[in-house]
């Protein structure tokens, strides 16, 4: 197995392209102005990702850190500060830490750029990986909240999440930096899902 790293994928939202069309895109409103993939959610990569969650091996976080330093290398992207997809507290007391913030935060050490907690989740949410694609954008309505410092208003913000599926999580996370007064939201996922197994609407 290996890692299937991206080479074609949507310039905005590093979905996949068909006939050089990105069916996730479509009809979509973005809040963030980029998101960066590093490769697809099969293989090693995936493997890495499971083990780190699932199984909690803590240590893998620091590979995938490790790659998305690499993608975030060739992109002419200057952030401000870095935050990563938050979970609540229930949630994170579960699996016992946060997988997307051990990666913003290594991230931030290997940048040097600021690392800081800006969004926050409701408590109670509903699971994204069992909801079809309208669904997951409906279920991410106001799950999640800018929290009030220093740091969001007239920045521009690199926004780390683990994995994208349909885009719907770090959307809404943008739509909430902006409104809050982030001058530009840029986000890096670690892994493609493929969309395809969702259900269609």
């Amino acid at each position: 197995m290996r890692i299937s790293f991206l080479s074609e994928s949507c310039p905005v939202c590093s979905g996949l392209l068909e006939n050089g069309v990105c069916g996730t895109c479509a009809e979509r409103h973005w809040y963030f102005t980029k998101n960066m993939t590093v490769a697809e959610y099969n293989g090693i990569a995936r493997e890495i990702i499971c083990r780190l969650k699932f199984k909690k091996i803590r240590g893998l976080h620091l590979v995938l850190a490790a790659l998305a330093e690499k993608k975030l290398e060739g992109h002419d992207i200057r952030a401000d500060v870095i935050t990563w997809v938050p979970m609540n507290s229930r949630k994170k007391w579960a699996r016992g830490f946060n997988q997307s913030e051990l990666i913003a935060k290594k991230l931030s050490k290997l940048t040097g750029i600021p690392g800081r907690p800006l969004l926050r989740e409701k408590r109670k949410t509903e699971i994204q990986r069992e909801l079809g694609v309208r669904d997951r954008f409906i279920n991410t309505l106001n799950r999640y909240h800018a929290v009030p410092n220093n740091f969001i208003r007239g920045r521009t913000i690199l926004l780390v999440d683990d994995v994208y599926t349909t885009g719907a999580t770090i959307n809404e996370c943008a739509r909430q930096l902006r409104s809050a007064g982030a001058r530009d939201v840029f986000s890096l996922t670690i892994a493609r899902a493929d969309v395809k197994r969702l259900e269609k609407f």
